[in-house]
This record gives C-alpha cells, structure tokens and sequence, in this order.
C-alpha cells in the first residue's frame, strides 16, 4: 500500500482527513485509477475513482523511446551511463 496525501477530504464514519490514508492501487487505464483506501484512524476500507495523474515523474513513452535508442547505439557501458564510474571491483 501506499501511505501518502494522495486524497482530500474527510472520513464518512470518523471523520478522519483521508490525507493519511492508505492508498493501494487496484487498476488503472489511462489517467483512470481504482483505488482501495483504508482510513488511518477507524480502518474503514472504500474504493476510490481518481481521474487525475499525480505522477508528476511518471514514465512516458519519449522516454522509453529514447532509452532504446541510446541501448541499441552503445558500445560499452561507459556509452549508457554518463559520468558514472563503471570500473566495478571483482565479486568476491
């Protein structure tokens, strides 16, 4: 589950703000997510109908685009990570 303000509002039984809620998602289509919340305070469990993207640093499809272009143009590993040591010492 994730533990986040990933909600606004209020509890229906205690009261509680939801933005300590626990937050597991269940599917997603799209920017559509079905989310199960369980209170932090009485533990009541609803689900949830999100309709808005928080994923401010979510993975889009230019990126994997261009993560396939810089792998199928690399020679070594030096070419993949930039200004990363990659002298790894021997396992033991």
């Amino acid at each position: 589950m994730h533990k986040g303000p990933l909600l606004t509002g209020i509890c229906g039984d205690c009261g509680a703000s939801l933005g300590r809620a626990l937050v597991r998602e269940i599917r997603h289509y799209e920017e559509t997510r079905l989310l199960e919340v369980m209170c932090g305070l009485c533990e009541r469990r609803f689900m949830v109908i999100d309709t808005v993207d928080r994923r401010g640093d979510a993975l889009q499809v230019e990126d994997v685009v261009a993560a396939s272009a810089k792998l199928a143009a690399a020679r070594s590993l030096a070419d993949l990570f930039d200004g990363v040591s990659v002298d790894f010492p021997d396992a033991a």
